[in-house]
C-alpha cells in the first residue's frame, strides 16, 4: 500500500512527457523506411521500450545520440524474420500497430504480450487485416494473443472502420503503405491522425478527404526526423488537478495540441472551464504550445457521441472531475472503456464509490455526482491500469493519506509523474 500527505494547491510550470502515441509511431516508421532517420525527444517508458525492442529484433539498428535515438533500417523490403517471439509488454499500440506492420512482410512472426495484454482485443486488427489478404492465427479464433502472423499475399483494399480506433486505423494504414495499388480506410468518426502526418512525412502517398484516407502504396519510404512534442494525455491529469486542487495555477509546456487530441479543452469548455492556450507550430506538422489553467468551478455535464473517441484516454482524469463538480458528471458512448488496460468504467466507479460518491454505472460508461463527504477509510485499487493508478494518486493527495494498493504500473506511460506533481505543490505547514 502506498499513502501520500494531502496538499493544498499546485502552483508552477511543468513539461510533461513527450507524447507516447507519436513515439510509438516514430520508432516503427523509422524501422519502415530505408535508410538513417532520427527520433527526438522520444518517450522512454515501458511500452515505447517495448516497440523499440521489436524495432531491433527486426532489423533496425537504434543508437542513443544527444536528444533521443538515430534509427537505420533496411526498409520493410528487407525485414528480418526474428529467431524468437515479439514481446509487446503491456502495450496494446505496440501490439496492434505492429500487427499491421508486419502482416504484408511474407515471413513468419509470433506476438504476445503480458497476462493484461493477452486479455485485450486483437481480432479488430485481425479483421480487416484479414480482408486484406493477411494470414493471422490467434487464441480464441483469432482475437487474442499469442499471434502468429504468417506468410500471405496481400492486396489493396477498401476498409471501412468497424470500431472508433486509431490503433485500428494505423494497422491497416502501415499495412496498405506496403502493398502495391491503392487502398483505403474510412471512419465513422475520425480519430487521432498521428499516423496520418507521419505516413507522409515519411514519403507515402496519401490523402485524406473528409473521413476516408486512401494510400497509394508499395513505393519505398524515405527517412526523416521526427520532434515528439508533449503528450496531452499525460497533461490531462496536471489539468484536472488544477481544478481539484483550490488556489491552483498550472502551465504546462511544449504540449502537442493536434486537434484530433485535444478533446478534453472542448470538454473543459462544455463544464464552464477557462484556460489559456498558445499555440506554436510544429515542424514536422505535429502543432504544440503551452496551457495555463487556474482552480475554478467546474459546472459538469454530460458527454458522448463524436467527442469520446477524442477523449478516451482522458476520460479517468475527467470522471474524478465529477466528485468536484456542481452538478454530475455524465460519460456514455465511451464501451471502449471496458478493453483498456483494465476495465476503466468498472475500475472507476469501485474507486469512486469507495470514497463515497454516488456512482451509476452503464454499459458504455457513468455518472458521476458531486462528493458530499469524503470516507477516510477508503482503499484505492489501480487494477495495474496507468492512467487509473495516476487519477488514485491525485485523489490520495487531495484528501490525504488514501491508501492505493499499487502505483508501479505509472510507469508505463508517466515514469515521472510523482516527480512532476512534487514539483508544483504547495502546503499550508
Amino acid at each position: 500500500m502506498k499513502t501520500f500527505k494531502k496538499i493544498d494547491s499546485l502552483k508552477g510550470e511543468i513539461t510533461v512527457p513527450p507524447d507516447k502515441s507519436v513515439t510509438h509511431r516514430a520508432f516503427l516508421l523509422s524501422l519502415m523506411a530505408e535508410g538513417v532517420s532520427y527520433v527526438s525527444n522520444p518517450l522512454l517508458s515501458r511500452d515505447t521500450l517495448s516497440t523499440m525492442s521489436a524495432v531491433e529484433m527486426l532489423g533496425g539498428e537504434v543508437t542513443k545520440n544527444e536528444n533521443g535515438f538515430k534509427i537505420q533500417s533496411p526498409g520493410f523490403k528487407c525485414f528480418k524474420e526474428p529467431s524468437d517471439i515479439i514481446d509487446c509488454g503491456n502495450s496494446g499500440t505496440t501490439a496492434r500497430l505492429i500487427t499491421g506492420v508486419l502482416a504484408p512482410q511474407g515471413k513468419l512472426f509470433i506476438l504476445t504480450g503480458d497476462d493484461s495484454l493477452k486479455k485485450r482485443p486483437m481480432d479488430r486488427v485481425v479483421a480487416p487485416l484479414s480482408r486484406m489478404g493477411a494470414k493471422i492465427y490467434g487464441r480464441q479464433d483469432n482475437r487474442l494473443l499469442p499471434l502468429a502472423v504468417t506468410p500471405a499475399r496481400m492486396f489493396s483494399s477498401d476498409i471501412k472502420a468497424a470500431v472508433k480506433s486509431a490503433q485500428v486505423k494505423s494497422a491497416v494504414l502501415l499495412a496498405a503503405s506496403q502493398v502495391d495499388g491503392k487502398s483505403s480506410y474510412t471512419e465513422t468518426t475520425p480519430t487521432r491522425n498521428h499516423s496520418e502526418i507521419m505516413l507522409r512525412q515519411f514519403g507515402c502517398d496519401l490523402t485524406v478527404d473528409k473521413n476516408i484516407i486512401t494510400v497509394n502504396g508499395g513505393g519505398k519510404l524515405l527517412p526523416s526526423e521526427v520532434k515528439v512534442p508533449g503528450d496531452f494525455s499525460s497533461s490531462a491529469f496536471f489539468l484536472s488537478a488544477a481544478l481539484m486542487f483550490e488556489n491552483s495555477e498550472v502551465v504546462i509546456k511544449n504540449v502537442g495540441l493536434n486537434k484530433t487530441r485535444t478533446g478534453l479543452l472542448d470538454v473543459l469548455e462544455s463544464f464552464g472551464v477557462k484556460f489559456d492556450v498558445d499555440l506554436k507550430n510544429g515542424e514536422d506538422g505535429e502543432p504544440f504550445g503551452d496551457i495555463s489553467i487556474k482552480s475554478q468551478n467546474v459546472q459538469g455535464g454530460k458527454i458522448s457521441g463524436d467527442i469520446i473517441a477524442n477523449v478516451i484516454d482522458e476520460i479517468p482524469a475527467i470522471a474524478a472531475l465529477g466528485l468536484f463538480a456542481d452538478k454530475p458528471v455524465e460519460i456514455r458512448d465511451a464501451g471502449e472503456l471496458r478493453v483498456k488496460e483494465s476495465d476503466r468504467i468498472s475500475a472507476l466507479v469501485c474507486n469512486l464509490s469507495s470514497l463515497g460518491a454516488k456512482v451509476e454505472e452503464f454499459d458504455d460508461g457513468l455518472k458521476i455526482y458531486p462528493l458530499e463527504s469524503v470516507n477516510m477509510k477508503a482503499e484505492l485499487k489501480s487494477f495495474d491500469d496507468h492512467r487509473i493508478a495516476m487519477v488514485n494518486i491525485l485523489l490520495s493527495k487531495r484528501f490525504g493519506n488514501l491508501p492505493i494498493d499499487d502505483i508501479a504500473c505509472v510507469d508505463v506511460s508517466f515514469p515521472e509523474f510523482l516527480q512532476n506533481i512534487e514539483k508544483l505543490e504547495v502546503t499550508s505547514c
